[in-house]
């Protein structure tokens, strides 16, 4: 019982920490999206890699089968983070995580054509909830016509969905890759090349805009990538994947919290329609439809095991945000 609530703890207190992006974004300044990522990713990979130096298990990092599998991990994980931190420049982190959630969506289209897993009730009425939610997060309160073609909130819009099509990517490649590599020697290597792929940001920033923000970046790297990955991986693995399922919603709503709180941005009530809608059909699409439902509504018996999707059965978001 006392290892299952430290698990727990550890679960949330990741999704705690990737909810504060949206403070680290409005306090970097003068920096482009893929210098932000460059910087972020390497002090948090350095903080990973003292970690696993410390606790003598630099040795999972070897090279094994599907390497180039690897590199299209890395290739779809700087593409999502690109496409999310752009959506929360244009958008703000609330409207920008949310659209990232909206990855079960686009796996209900691309796990039956990359992998082969069929459709089900279940998937087909999260798919609905979750374009709903689309619909209220996305929509201004104006209504759409209040969107400009080419205007920042359209951007926006286009950055968060396109962010949630990479998501979906790097979940299938972490599917695909888990019998080879576990999830903190994925989220390492996918780093790396991350970093190879941003370097030319990093060359182009000015040397005094980097110290300048040198603190920020640092702390934004060791919180996010470092401890709160740690943390992440450490609590998913200690808990059932249901729980672990539902847990990691508090991610969207802590980033919610903290953008209305600390940085008093608005909330304005489509997006939390929005946001009940998409966190509703993340927790269908995670959950056995009907054997959970009947134990929740009619207090059935569950039955010795749940089928689970198999993006929720491995390491739920093992990458950071």
């Amino acid at each position: 019982m006392i290892a299952a609530s430290k698990h727990h703890l550890e679960l949330l207190t990741a999704c705690v920490i990737y909810g504060t992006v949206g403070i680290f974004m409005e306090y970097l300044k003068d920096m482009s999206v893929g210098s932000i990522i460059f910087y972020r990713v390497l002090f948090g990979l350095s903080a990973i890699l003292c970690y696993l130096a410390i606790t003598g298990n630099l040795s999972q990092l070897a090279l094994k089968k599907k390497k180039k599998y690897l590199l299209l991990l890395g290739i779809l994980y700087v593409s999502q983070m690109f496409s999310y931190y752009s959506a929360i420049r244009y958008l703000g982190a609330s409207s920008a995580v949310l659209l990232l959630y909206t990855d079960p969506i686009y796996l209900t289209f691309l796990a039956p054509a990359l992998l082969g897993e069929k459709n089900t009730e279940k998937t087909i009425f999260a798919l609905f909830l979750g374009l709903i939610g689309v619909f209220y997060v996305t929509r201004p309160e104006g209504g759409f016509e209040q969107i400009a073609f080419g205007s920042d909130y359209l951007k926006g819009v286009v950055f968060g969905l396109v962010g949630g099509l990479f998501s979906s990517g790097v979940i299938i490649s972490v599917r695909y890759l888990r019998n080879e590599y576990n999830g903190l020697t994925q989220l390492v290597w996918q780093s790396v090349i991350s970093l190879v792929f941003l370097s030319p940001f990093a060359v182009t920033l000015p040397g005094q805009v980097l110290v300048e923000n040198l603190y920020t970046l640092m702390l934004f790297g060791v919180m996010i990538t470092g401890i709160g990955a740690v943390f992440y991986i450490r609590g998913v693995a200690g808990v059932s994947a249901i729980t672990g399922s539902i847990l990691t919603l508090l991610e969207p709503v802590s980033c919610i919290f903290f953008d209305y709180t600390v940085l008093g941005s608005d909330v304005h009530s489509g997006m939390l329609i929005g946001c009940f809608f998409i966190l509703a059909a993340a927790i269908v699409i995670s959950l056995d439809n009907c054997v959970f439902l009947r134990k929740f509504i009619f207090g059935e018996k569950l039955a010795s095991s749940i089928k689970l999707p198999f993006w929720k059965k491995e390491l739920l978001r093992p990458q950071g945000k």
